[in-house]
């Protein structure tokens, strides 16, 4: 019938976050395999030659897939820098029609049927639009004549006897672009169906028996697709290659396990730095969290299990090891809810603290303080730690900083030397977590629990507590901050007034860590981390001026 598709693939998925903060909809993986893929195959056998895709989140992550496909379609994209909807975005299309009708296809849904009776139905309404409609599932507020014409889009009684969803899979000719309102960048196909009713065209509509069709739009319905995937024709290539396993870690932790592969959603979570890969496995009664992971070069990776038992034992909330083989790692899933200041809105109250200055107080937050003074005072035992913090840490920190970011002028060393380091090293040795940010504090069932902290070692509980409240990847507010001082003092015994004192130490100390780290992963690719550079500069400056370190708050200032 036509030869041209145009595939929506600029929404923003937010029914699915946090998934899709990082992976736009289109790419959500259905047994490792993204929609997207589904898509483009199902219109490579409805004969579809060309293909446009409209991008506007995440388009980068688009631009990839593209650039990897290796089918035999010819992919396009046309980038929105502002989003158009489903009918605002044809006009960009309108130049590379040249007279062809179009399949429009929404982006992330997944869907099987036969096309023909759609075509049956674009011929049917006088080559002019043809939609498939889903007649049970989704809102049901399309209404359709005795003859298959659509006569009303937002019916008053959804749901009701012969209503039905639009799926958004349509066929199109080119006139119904002339329909698209005037003026108004940002619209909806659909209002150029209505107005086009107006004019005495008609949508015909069409619902095709045995065809499946989810628009995956909540986790449920995302989860809904993998299982439904192993019973339908063009998606059963999907539980096929799930069926393989994607790699054989998989096929370890489903032997650990005793999962049966056909009854596992897998969810690839992707590389997370340190030489590890992460998935999430959904069985029948519960979710785990399996990790492949490398020793050479990253040996701690191979203590995360003792780490993690030791610090269960010692009352420290983090996830339960559930299977510990060389290379791998089976833990409880305790989902992906980090504890960022958006934990905080709504929640503060009025300190009773019973000092003459008034601040708030953050109850949360205040978990997470009592947690870090609890893991400071665990006891692990002889449990194999990574070497204490001392003056050779402190000093390869600052060389890290030095070869990836800029020298230290000799002043500014000078002072971090008389100073900073000093101070640092008179501190008290307790257990600390190494890399204690928001990104590694999850908040599960109303309460936190830390991940990441293989990198544990003896060394000053400042570093940790500066590491939290000076993170580049998020802002407190300086109430926050002020509360979170106040609430670790009190879980920790220690005087809040000298813990004030000492804290900008630790935190240009962090800091002048983390800018270097930054540095070094840009100089091997990973450059989205310059863009957390001035933060941390501005960050390390002002916490120079507060400890009168003239020298060091001028040579970091971004």
């Amino acid at each position: 019938m036509t030869d041209l598709a145009f595939v929506l693939c600029a929404g923003l998925g937010e029914r699915l976050r946090p998934m899709t903060l990082s992976t736009p909809k289109p790419l959500m993986p259905i047994w490792n395999r993204p929609l997207l893929t589904q898509t483009l195959e199902a219109l490579e056998q409805w004969g579809v030659k060309e293909v446009y895709l409209n991008t506007h989140w995440l388009p980068e992550r688009l631009r990839a897939f593209v650039a990897a496909y290796e089918g035999p379609l010819a992919l396009h994209e046309l980038h929105e820098p502002e989003i158009l909807g489903t009918g605002g975005c044809l006009r960009a299309l309108a130049p590379h029609l040249k007279g062809r009708p179009f399949w429009l296809v929404n982006g992330d849904i997944a869907f099987d049927l036969d096309p023909a009776p759609i075509v049956q139905a674009f011929e049917a309404s006088d080559h002019f639009a043809a939609a498939w409609l889903e007649p049970k599932q989704g809102p049901r507020t399309v209404e359709t004549d005795y003859m298959g014409r659509v006569t009303c889009w937002a019916s008053p009684t959804p749901g009701v006897e012969h209503t039905a969803t639009f799926t958004g899979i349509s066929l199109l000719s080119p006139e119904v672009l002339t329909f698209l309102p005037e003026g108004k960048a940002k619209c909806s196909v659909v209002e150029a169906f209505e107005a086009a009713m107006y004019a005495g065209r008609f949508v015909r509509g069409v619902t095709i028996k045995g065809a499946y069709w989810n628009d995956a739009g909540t986790p449920e319905a995302y989860l809904r697709i993998h299982r439904d995937a192993k019973r339908l024709p063009n998606l059963a290539r999907y539980a096929a290659d799930a069926a393989a396993i994607p790699a054989p870690e998989v096929a370890r932790a489903l032997m650990l396990l005793d999962w049966k592969a056909e009854d596992t959603i897998l969810v690839p979570l992707g590389a997370r730095g340190s030489q590890r890969t992460f998935w999430r496995l959904v069985g029948p009664r519960r979710s785990v969290i399996a990790i492949a992971y490398q020793t050479e070069g990253r040996e701690e990776n191979a203590r995360y299990a003792a780490c993690a038992r030791a610090l269960t034992a010692a009352g420290i909330r983090v996830p339960k090891i559930i299977a510990d083989q060389p290379g791998l790692l089976i833990m409880e899933d305790l989902g992906d809810v980090t504890f960022t200041p958006a934990r905080l809105e709504g929640h503060a109250e009025p300190c009773s603290c019973g000092e003459p200055h008034a601040h708030a107080h953050f109850p949360q937050l205040h978990q997470v303080m009592e947690l870090l003074a609890a893991f400071h005072r665990a006891d692990v035992g002889d449990l194999p730690l990574e070497p204490p913090f001392d003056a050779a840490l402190y000093d390869w920190e600052v060389a890290l900083y030095e070869r990836f970011a800029a020298p230290l002028p000799a002043d500014a060393k000078a002072e971090w030397e008389q100073r900073v380091k000093p101070a640092l090293l008179a501190e008290p040795q307790v257990l600390v977590h190494r890399d204690f940010q928001s990104t590694n504090i999850l908040w599960k069932d109303n309460r936190p629990a830390f991940i990441d902290f293989q990198g544990m070692r003896r060394g000053p509980a400042l570093y940790d507590l500066a590491s939290f409240l000076y993170d580049p990847y998020v802002d407190w507010t300086p109430e926050a901050i002020d509360d979170a001082i106040a609430a670790y003092a009190k879980a920790s015994g220690r005087q809040e007034a000298e813990l004030r004192e000492k804290l900008p130490y630790a935190g240009i100390q962090r800091l002048l860590q983390a800018i270097g780290a930054y540095h070094r992963l840009a100089s091997v690719g990973q450059t989205r981390f310059l863009k957390f550079v001035p933060v941390a500069r501005t960050r390390a400056a002002t916490l120079a001026q507060e400890a009168a370190l003239p020298a060091l708050a001028h040579a970091l200032a971004p």
